[in-house]
């Protein structure tokens, strides 16, 4: 992907091999880095479509709990910006979940299945990504089962807009059972060091690219840049399908749900991405002074709470900082720091390390249940699946 980076005359091998790094980070962080498959062996695959949405048909993947201890409980799988089919992206630990008694549910979200890519700005509001959180939940009979409660377990954008959730609906703190956010530390802490007096320079200089990304119809800026340089290398087949990815970034600001840092002189991913200062100034609907988060998230008591990173990425920093002041923010802390890992955690390159991370999440959502008599979820309320609905709704 980069073959062409590494030998251009206008960089030296070093700075070309950090801007290398640093824009694989980026394509990662907004498109994936990988092609995933629409389903996997041992899943049902299908469409789930919400009864108060009926115009948006999501593409899901389920897999019913088995083994002794089912039916345990139920986890659903967030994605963010990673790219065509991102419910792939938890199939492996989906597959291993199942067996522990778990059923599993992975959706690719707005903008990314095809039957809920609606063309509007507006509709990727995080306030409608929320509500599509819970839509697909119990829609896909989730909400029936348990008492309606969940484990939640998101990347990148699909983190922030569960931070959201738990910051806007008060369901969020009442259904949540656990809550693993891969890549984004608690929301306050991170749009923190995007603007005000505890802005972090490395962060918000890191955080550059998400100017050109948000702006009007970006994908065509500067003859169609973004879509050049990002979006045509991960598959997607017209600027207009990876705009409405995009628009999740949007949200993310109109919401309050993230904060948007100042204006920088440009560096790595967003200098190579091209779109001169003076162009997105130009064009940017936002202030060049930045804007704060509004949606505050604040104090995390109800559910338990695993914050996983990876110290290579080069977009949402992975720095001990930020979890320190999360910690300070959330009763019930995990925290795990991957060396050998970028900002696509669940994909990384080093076996060891992903294997780490996964029985990591593992143990995570276990630890909810030890203590109960039997390892029983009917304990603390939880209420127990019925066997008479343990089938999801999902059309295949």
């Amino acid at each position: 992907m980069m073959c062409s980076l590494w030998n251009s005359p206008k960089l030296g091998r070093t700075t070309a091999m950090k801007t290398a790094i640093f824009l694989f980070s980026l394509i990662v962080a907004i498109c994936g880095a990988k092609v995933y498959p629409p389903c996997d062996e041992g899943m049902k695959c299908g469409i789930v479509a919400p009864r108060s949405t009926p115009n948006l048909q999501f593409s899901c993947a389920f897999v019913e709990g088995s083994g002794p201890s089912a039916p345990k409980g139920q986890v659903f799988f967030l994605h963010g910006n990673d790219g065509p089919r991102s419910k792939g992206m938890f199939f492996s630990l989906m597959l291993e979940l199942a067996p522990l008694g778990y059923d599993v549910l992975a959706c690719d979200q707005r903008g990314y299945s095809p039957g809920a890519s609606p063309s509007n700005y507006s509709a990727y509001h995080y306030d409608e990504l929320v509500s599509d959180l819970f839509h697909i939940v119990d829609a896909s009979g989730f909400g029936d089962r348990f008492g309606g409660k969940f484990h939640l377990v998101s990347h990148n954008q699909g983190s922030r807009v569960s931070w959201h959730a738990i910051a806007t609906r008060p369901e969020a703190r009442e259904r949540l059972l656990s809550f693993t956010s891969l890549s984004i530390p608690h929301s306050d802490v991170f749009s923190d060091a995007l603007f005000g007096p505890a802005l972090d320079n490395e962060q918000a200089e890191s955080s550059q690219y998400v100017r050109m990304l948000v702006l009007p119809n970006a994908t065509h800026v500067y003859d169609d840049r973004i879509f050049d340089v990002l979006c045509r290398k991960e598959g997607w087949p017209t600027p207009e399908a990876c705009q409405r990815t995009l628009w999740w970034y949007n949200g993310a600001i109109d919401s309050g749900a993230m904060a948007l840092a100042p204006m920088m002189p440009y560096d790595g991913a967003a200098k190579f991405i091209g779109i001169p200062e003076d162009v997105v100034r130009n064009l940017t609907q936002y202030p060049t002074t930045g804007v704060p988060q509004t949606a505050r998230v604040g104090k995390v008591d109800e559910f338990p709470v695993l914050y996983a990173c990876g110290s290579a990425d080069t977009s949402d920093l992975c720095k001990q900082a930020f979890s320190d002041e999360s910690a300070e923010l959330i009763s019930d802390y995990k925290y795990l720091r991957l060396g050998l890992c970028g900002h696509d955690v669940l994909g990384c390159e080093d076996d060891g390390q992903r294997k780490e991370l996964e029985r990591t999440i593992v143990d995570h959502i276990q630890s909810v249940y030890r203590g109960m008599p039997d390892d029983s979820v009917s304990f603390r309320g939880f209420g127990t699946r019925v066997d008479g609905e343990s089938r999801p709704r999902i059309k295949q």
